[in-house]
């Protein structure tokens, strides 16, 4: 009876171990990604306190006390004044 219970118990032990955690796969591509991003941010001295949006480095946007946003913000033309943004 006690070598059922030891033999119970050394599988448990090693269905709980399972063996080693997997790694996260990189592309290439992400190591950019991680490092720039459309920075949108509101300069602190500013006549029309509007938000200015820059393809930056993160650690540059978060200087400016700025966040990432969408890549296509960066990309879309600025509304010329007095019109509506859609």
């Amino acid at each position: 009876m006690k070598k059922a219970g030891a033999v119970i118990a050394m599988m448990m032990l090693a269905f709980a171990c399972g063996g080693t955690p997997k790694k996260a796969t990189v592309n290439a591509n992400d190591d950019v990604a991680a490092e720039s991003c459309c920075c949108k941010w509101t300069p602190v001295v500013s006549d029309d306190a509007k938000a200015k949006y820059a393809t930056d480095n993160r650690m540059e946007c978060s200087a400016k006390q700025g966040e990432c946003v969408d890549e296509t913000q960066c990309n879309a033309e600025p509304a010329p004044e007095g019109t509506p943004a859609p």
